[in-house]
């Protein structure tokens, strides 16, 4: 031990070669950064013991490397996305597939209007007087005159007519109800007849069916059974009387004013356009139209069958009307007529009023000159032959399926005349081919002419990719 410690030398004086001497005890500190800053580049670190590092410290990440949770995250967002991009694609689809389609449509291809070449008719209109020529569906053809409001005579007899019909609807062929002559209007006939008024004879008690009283009012212009239609219907003269001009209101006849149900006096007034504008409502009534086609009234008292006052019927196409005369108004004339033009009926409604003479006969004589220049100046025009597209059912996504002409399309005019084109139906969703799915409408109103059209290839509903990809 002793030769041990002999050989130990003192620290300061230990060398090694190679490398500085180790500082003494309690010197290292102030050594130390001497001996670091004389270290040669490269030459190995002392060792200081272990300092493995597993982890690199938080918030530092190498390159390329992921963190497990990190990543973990990352995926569970990604399916999230996804699932809801999955979701609302579902609900997407659902929407558009719940989603009612809207309704199908027709649309038209032929042009929307045609205008008649060459200039409007000149017509042989009386000197004095009112005259309106009405061509159903397209309009007025003719008119002389100024529209002032004149006595009507016994034509106030169509709106008599039309207002108990309207309050006693009664159907094609029927009588109707009965109703029995007052004994207040049976004492009145003597002096009817003594003024000369249209009558029919009745005595207290006679019974009347509805038909056979609008017979004697509209075929042999019975002035005593208007005043009775109008006590029937309600109950008194005046009450009646204001139901005319509330009807004459409704109408539009704003130069009209009725005073009584005959039109024998002659505070009951009206112009010549109003009179076809209640013409064209009362031959909508059956009835009406039925009775004033008579040639001949046949009383139920057994006595003798009469003309009708209204001569002209089955001439120039004239298949109803009425006569009026007083010295007041002068003669007058209503009156309906047919005429087929390139195979379409077509409907004359007129009034001539006013006109001088001894009876309504001056007013029939006017219509004999007017009524066939009128029917002479109409013409036709072929919009489309049958089989010809004219329009198309649009489903309102897109589809479209044509549709053909069942019959040729005509258009009814005169020269310098438009007429309006049009089309209408309410086209199914799906229908086989030749379905008839519509008309094309020419003219206006309930008079404009209508005609068939249908479908060359069957109609589908839309398909699941136009529902899929509408906007709307």
């Amino acid at each position: 031990m002793r030769a041990l410690e002999a050989l130990a030398l003192p620290p300061a004086e230990v060398e090694r070669p190679g490398l500085p001497a180790l500082p003494a005890p309690g010197g290292w500190e102030q050594e130390r950064a001497p001996y670091e800053e004389s270290r040669p580049t490269g030459e190995l670190e002392l060792y200081r013991g272990p300092q493995v590092i597993d982890e690199p410290p938080a918030g530092i990440v190498h390159p390329g490397v992921v963190e497990p949770e990190r990543e973990g995250r990352g995926r569970r967002r990604a399916l999230i996305t996804v699932a809801l991009l999955v979701v609302l694609l579902a609900v997407a689809v659902t929407v558009q597939l719940v989603r009612p389609v809207p309704e199908p449509a027709l649309k038209l291809t032929l042009p929307a209007s045609h205008t008649f070449g060459g200039s409007s008719p000149v017509l042989p209109m009386p000197a004095r007087g009112q005259v309106v020529l009405h061509v159903e569906g397209l309009g007025t053809i003719g008119s002389a005159g100024t529209q002032t409001p004149i006595p009507t005579a016994s034509v106030a007899k169509v709106m008599t007519a039309y207002v108990f019909l309207k309050n006693h609807p009664l159907r094609s062929g029927e009588d109707g109800p009965t109703f029995t002559i007052s004994a207040q209007e049976a004492a009145r006939l003597p002096q009817r007849k003594q003024r000369g008024e249209s009558h029919v004879d009745v005595v207290a008690g006679q019974r009347f069916t509805e038909r056979k009283a609008l017979e004697a009012l509209m075929v042999v212009s019975a002035n005593n059974i208007a005043h009775e239609l109008a006590r029937w219907d309600a109950g008194s003269i005046p009450a009646f009387v204001e139901k005319m001009n509330a009807a004459a209101r409704e109408l539009g006849m704003t130069g009209t004013r009725y005073t009584d149900p005959s039109g024998y006096d002659s505070g009951t007034v009206s112009t010549a356009a109003d009179q076809v504008k209640l013409l064209r409502a009362a031959m909508k009534l059956p009835a009406f139209a039925e009775v004033v086609a008579q040639r001949t009234y046949v009383p139920n008292d057994g006595g003798p069958v009469r003309p009708a006052g209204n001569v002209l019927l089955g001439q120039n196409g004239i298949f109803g009307g009425k006569t009026g005369y007083t010295d007041a108004a002068g003669g007058n004339f209503v009156f309906v007529a047919r005429r087929p033009v390139a195979g379409v009926n077509t409907l004359v409604l007129g009034a001539v009023m006013g006109q001088p003479g001894a009876s309504a006969l001056a007013a029939m004589n006017v219509t004999r000159r007017v009524l066939p220049a009128a029917q002479n100046a109409l013409t036709a025009a072929t919009l489309a032959k049958a089989g010809d597209r004219v329009g198309m059912v649009d489903d309102g996504l897109g589809g479209r399926t044509p549709v053909t002409a069942a019959a040729p399309v005509t258009v009814v005019g005169w020269p310098g005349l438009t007429v309006r084109v049009g089309i209408e139906g309410d086209p199914p969703s799906r229908a086989a081919p030749g379905a008839d799915v519509g008309a094309v409408v020419v003219g206006e109103g309930e008079g404009a002419g209508r005609f068939p059209v249908e479908l060359p290839q069957g109609l589908q509903e839309p398909d699941l990719v136009a529902r899929l990809t509408r906007l709307e």
